[in-house]
């Protein structure tokens, strides 16, 4: 079994008859995932010298909370390929850039479940760990460094969790693969191009199989500050686009709102029509919930004044993420006894009329190479350089508002 042609596109849905967490065998769900897809022609892996699971571990946070990929369930999975003949079965992600993915994986408790099970660890982080991969006809690299082993490995398996997001309103097994990418790649993409980017990958470092742990899924503002909702669904599937559209139904999030999944279908990788593929197990519409999606507005819903231009995916995401961190753990508060009323200036076409004003409250951070040279060269402003400066946003207001790294996420 080796990555490459998918065939006609199946998705299997599986659903827990135990509505409490504590309850659940999540062996006997997976199982009955994968003989579905097996009968409709989907095979599973027998023998051979390796596999690699890619598990969603974005942050260092629990399943329940409805961020991470379930360590029940990616335990389950190695059990089931190692009975199956398959010898060595390596794990690995890359966390969003807080923690570094060995704190990420330990925090989840999939460290463990992982080591338990028979699994290997692979910090795929490590730069000996990569290898270059070519993305034929794109027009935005000419190649990628990917982890080698999920590169080499006889069988490549995407383990995603069902959950929003604010870029995108929708994750699972197409946005899976930005964990693939190297940092300094993602945060010089993390616009309008990683979509694309990330279609290209699918094409060039196909799955073999995916699945979706929606267990407990995650409502709001995704993907790392999630509000857990129980589901209790496993989706298995061939196809990576397949398999978010029939998650995103299931969660009663539109289809036209999936950018990562149209750009990857339209780029030739799955299907997402519902009439295109197969689907067995329950419908969405028998026991899908309605979640709440995240809310993009800035404005007025943090203790600082924003200024906007037009703001980039990149500066976007990395700015209302450790926002609503220190929302949630009170760094709002503490930033604000320490340096006052501070200015965020963010986006290549941004006017701040009040700038005189503003300056004189607190501290003003002007973020990202494409803000006005007026503002960026002031030297009473705070520079925060780069496109896009990733976590270099939340980690220089912290330390210019001599806030303790440690006191935040």
């Amino acid at each position: 079994m080796r990555h490459g042609q998918r065939g006609d596109s199946v998705v299997a849905v599986a659903r827990s008859e135990e509505v409490e967490y504590g309850k659940i065998d999540f062996r006997a769900l997976l199982i009955r995932v994968i003989e579905n897809l097996k009968e409709a022609g989907v095979p599973f892996p027998r023998g051979g010298s390796s596999a690699f699971v890619k598990p969603n571990v974005v942050v260092g946070a629990k399943a329940t909370t409805g961020i991470t990929t379930d360590p029940h369930l990616v335990s389950a999975l190695i059990s089931l390929l190692k009975d199956n003949g398959v010898r060595t079965v390596y794990v690995g992600d890359s966390s969003a850039g807080f923690q570094s993915s060995r704190d990420t994986f330990r925090e989840a408790g999939l460290d463990e479940a992982v080591t338990k099970a028979g699994g290997i660890l692979v910090n795929i982080d490590d730069s000996g760990e990569r290898v270059g991969l070519p993305l034929a006809n794109s027009d935005i690299l000419e190649a990628v460094t990917v982890p080698r082993k999920a590169l080499e490995a006889d069988c490549l398996i995407n383990f995603a969790k069902l959950k929003t997001h604010r870029v995108g309103s929708f994750t699972c097994c197409v946005k899976n693969w930005v964990g693939f990418i190297e940092q300094e790649v993602r945060l010089q993409h993390h616009q309008t191009r990683m979509p694309k980017l990330v279609a290209e990958l699918h094409t060039a470092l196909p799955e073999d199989l995916c699945f979706g742990d929606g267990i407990v899924v995650g409502e709001g503002d995704g993907p790392d500050i999630c509000r857990p909702r129980f589901l209790g669904a496993l989706l298995g599937s061939n196809d990576p686009v397949a398999i978010d559209a029939v998650g995103a139904a299931m969660l009663g999030i539109h289809l036209h709102d999936l950018v990562f999944q149209w750009t990857a279908h339209l780029d030739g990788v799955g299907e997402i029509e519902r009439s295109r593929f197969r689907l067995i197990g329950p419908l969405p519409s028998e026991f899908g919930i309605s979640v709440e999606k995240p809310l993009e507005v800035m404005y007025n819903r943090f203790p600082c004044h924003i200024v906007q231009g037009g703001v980039c995916e990149g500066c976007f995401a990395w700015f209302m993420g450790p926002a609503l961190f220190w929302q949630r753990d009170g760094i709002w508060d503490e930033l604000q006894k320490k340096a006052g009323t501070p200015t965020f200036m963010l986006g290549f076409n941004a006017v701040d009329r009040n700038f005189e004003k503003h300056l004189a409250e607190g501290p003003y951070f002007v973020i990202g190479d494409c803000t006005p040279a007026k503002f960026r060269k002031d030297s009473r402003a705070v520079f925060i350089p780069g496109c896009c400066p990733g976590p270099a946003i939340p980690e220089t207001i912290l330390r210019t508002c001599g806030i303790d790294a440690k006191e935040s996420p």
